[in-house]
């Protein structure tokens, strides 16, 4: 079983998260102002889920599949930093 989100952690926050999940969560980075975060988004195992939950290294979540992944992150004044 999985869950449908949207996680945001925060810069300090991704190494930590990426060990409760996967080297391969949370490499998409978004900014607000002059603060770095992380982006995961798609539908996470349950016990990935569970385990990002009450970790407490989350900034944001959302979990309605009704909303698009850039709503949610756009809805927190984030933009997508492009590495070239």
């Amino acid at each position: 079983m999985s869950v449908f989100a949207t996680i945001v952690v925060a810069n300090k926050n991704q190494a930590a998260a990426q060990e409760l999940t996967s080297p391969d969560m949370f490499t998409s980075q978004f900014k607000k102002g002059l603060r770095k975060y992380w982006v995961s988004s798609g539908n996470f195992p349950q016990d990935y889920f569970n385990a990002l939950s009450v970790s407490g290294l989350i900034f944001a979540m959302e979990t309605n599949q009704d909303v698009k992944p850039t709503a949610a992150i756009a809805a927190l004044g984030m933009i997508k930093v492009i590495e070239e």
